[in-house]
């Protein structure tokens, strides 16, 4: 997504307003990963800042950030961070001013999640939004941009529907994992080993969106030639969304360890 202003913000939100990274499932997903990683103390916590039990209470709460965004549009900036994929990575001066981007807020959040003197309220909105934006930080065309609004202006056919690049990346590539969100969380967390939490847990949200965005540069941007929306459509083969399967996967359980990994250091 180019730089946002007032404007250009009001173009994209209007021509691309089902453009929600990862979707239902896939945030829904990354959410099931986090709270079958969470610490006891952390997912009591959790569960007494959203009420219930935790599991659920982070189900639910992992896709209230795109609900609310209609009536909230000052935080539909929050939701990715455009680092063009031409650059080498990250400069928060260039690619999130005044914070106005996924980086900054997933740090934001963390912080007023885990500070026990603010209003318990304000707490679980920011842990709504945690939940949320971990999930955005692994969807790669929210931390990449080519001069497309993060793909949404690349025009794509799959499967005989006339659709975008992002919007393939939102749904498909995460329904091509399987039909049943059950079956399909409980396999990629038989997939993650004590290495990848070990390695997945370390750096911060500035490491991670670089990592997302090189995903993005070398896999998703890789053979579009050209930068820019394109008028022809590129016809995606049958089995595209498939194709994707271990990126997408790798990317929904590194968003999950991580964003437990923040729970459990900022709920100790």
């Amino acid at each position: 997504m180019p730089k946002v202003t007032s404007l250009a913000l009001a173009i994209w939100c209007l021509s691309h307003a089902a453009a929600f990274a990862w979707g239902v499932e896939g945030h829904h997903l990354v959410a099931r990963i986090a709270a079958g990683e969470l610490t006891p103390k952390a997912k009591a916590a959790v569960a007494d800042l959203l009420g219930g039990d935790g599991t659920a209470g982070m189900i639910s709460a992992s896709t209230w950030a795109d609900e609310i965004r209609p009536s909230r549009p000052e935080t539909a900036p929050w939701h990715y961070v455009d680092i063009e994929i031409t650059s080498t990575g990250y400069d928060a001066a260039r690619d999130c001013p005044d914070d106005a981007c996924v980086v900054a807020q997933v740090e934001r959040d963390a912080k007023i999640v885990g500070d026990q003197g603010i209003s318990k309220p304000v707490r679980a909105e920011a842990l709504r939004f945690l939940i949320h934006f971990m999930g955005d930080m692994h969807q790669p065309l929210h931390c990449s941009d080519n001069h497309d609004y993060g793909g949404s202006s690349v025009r794509v056919v799959f499967e005989g529907h006339r659709t975008n690049l992002h919007a393939i990346w939102d749904t498909p590539v995460v329904r091509a994992l399987g039909s049943s969100e059950d079956e399909v969380a409980a396999g990629l967390e038989k997939e993650i080993t004590s290495t990848d939490r070990i390695a997945w847990s370390r750096g911060t949200a500035i490491d991670w969106a670089n990592e997302t965005f090189g995903v993005a540069k070398a896999s998703v941007y890789r053979g579009i030639q050209g930068s820019g929306g394109n008028y022809a459509p590129l016809i995606l083969p049958p089995d595209y969304a498939q194709s994707q399967r271990a990126i997408v996967a790798m990317q929904l359980e590194r968003g999950g360890v991580r964003l437990a990994a923040l729970l459990n250091r900022y709920l100790r």
